[in-house]
Order: structure tokens, then C-alpha cells, then sequence
């Protein structure tokens, strides 16, 4: 294997290892009958997604499905 080859291999390695980091993940977040106010230094590739299962008085073009299980909800992303 000539020096080319073997830095075209470390090369993809090391790209897939960095977009392991660069994903954006999503934590859900699911409760009913609190409320969060503020979600301090959340990082850039980090999104939150609030269900809030606590549905009554809630105006119906706010509710949505969970995509948790398929309950009825109100969404918040972060």
C-alpha cells in the first residue's frame, strides 16, 4: 500500500469519525403539567423537542401528534 492510498484511508476514517460529533441530536423531552421556562447553554448540535401531554384549554391549531406515541400533544423545540 503506497503513502497515497494509506492517507486516502485515514483520511475517510477520520471523516466519519468528526461527523459522528457534527450530527444534530434531539432529546424529547416529554411531560405533563410543567412548565420549562429556559434551556440554558444547550449546545449547537443539540435540539430539544418539549411534549407536553397536558392538553386541556389549549387552542386545537396548537395540538399535535407525538412523534414519541402518537398522543395527542403540544410541541416546544429548542
Amino acid at each position: 500500500m503506497n503513502l497515497k492510498s494509506k492517507l486516502a484511508g485515514a483520511l475517510v476514517r477520520l471523516k466519519k469519525w468528526v461527523s459522528r460529533f457534527q450530527r444534530k441530536r434531539e432529546i424529547f423531552l416529554m411531560m405533563e403539567g410543567g412548565v420549562v421556562h429556559e434551556i440554558v447553554d444547550l449546545p449547537d448540535n443539540i435540539n430539544v423537542t418539549v411534549i407536553d401531554y397536558d392538553t386541556e384549554g389549549v387552542e386545537k391549531d396548537r395540538l399535535e401528534i407525538s412523534p414519541v406515541d402518537g398522543e395527542l400533544c403540544v410541541i416546544t423545540k429548542w
